[in-house]
């Protein structure tokens, strides 16, 4: 079942779980149910993965999403006609059961967020404006590596990444624009609130 505009939210989690069906899915199955140039779906759901209960919950989950999506966004800006992901990358999984327990707890608020999507100011969603938000997302996958030092605060580049994902499926302009102004949410919890004493650590 390919993403649509339609339902965008409750369409990439539905494809990941039909795909999953009763046991895992891997990073390697997602590139290739959505298409590995399908920027708009991918980082949809992997942001999605970082924000939603209780998966965002799952620790050293968001900084390996984020190694993920800083390859696929990266290669996206440089033109790559495929998506290279190491093997160890693509093998990377989750359990489908987990995909289903996010979506059963958040379903009625995907549902009201999906009937907010329409397509609208087509010029913040053309050629240009997906390079900018390809660099975007780029930065917020960095950021979450060292927000997972911070309880709860990968949800701030993760919303943003979904807000990208899904501005790109619907052609949502304003959920683009609305993308931009959480990076800059996200580029501020980050500087105010992370210990980078203990960041500095890790080198």
């Amino acid at each position: 079942m390919p993403a649509s505009q339609s339902d965008p939210l409750e369409n990439v989690l539905e494809t990941a779980i039909e795909e999953g069906g009763e046991g895992t899915i891997s990073v390697g199955d997602l590139l290739n149910m959505f298409g590995h140039r399908s920027f708009g779906p991918i980082i949809t759901l992997l942001g999605l993965l970082v924000v939603l209960p209780p998966l965002g919950g799952i620790p050293g989950l968001p900084a390996v999403i984020g190694v993920i999506i800083l390859l696929f966004s990266v290669q996206i800006l440089f033109g790559a006609d495929h998506i290279w992901m190491p093997s160890f990358v693509e093998k990377r999984s989750i359990e489908t059961s987990k995909l289903k327990e996010a979506e059963d707890k958040v379903k009625p608020w995907l549902e009201r967020i999906d009937r907010m999507i329409t397509e609208r100011l087509a010029w913040a969603t053309g050629r240009v404006a997906t390079y900018l938000a390809a660099i975007a997302v780029s930065l917020l996958a960095i950021l979450m590596i060292p927000l997972e030092l911070v309880p709860f605060a990968v949800a701030a580049p993760g919303v943003a990444i979904v807000l990208f994902g899904l501005a790109l499926v619907a052609k949502d302009g304003a959920l683009m624009l609305a993308g931009f102004a959480a990076t800059a949410a996200a580029l501020t919890i980050t500087f105010l609130f992370v210990p980078w004493g203990r960041v500095a650590g890790w080198f």
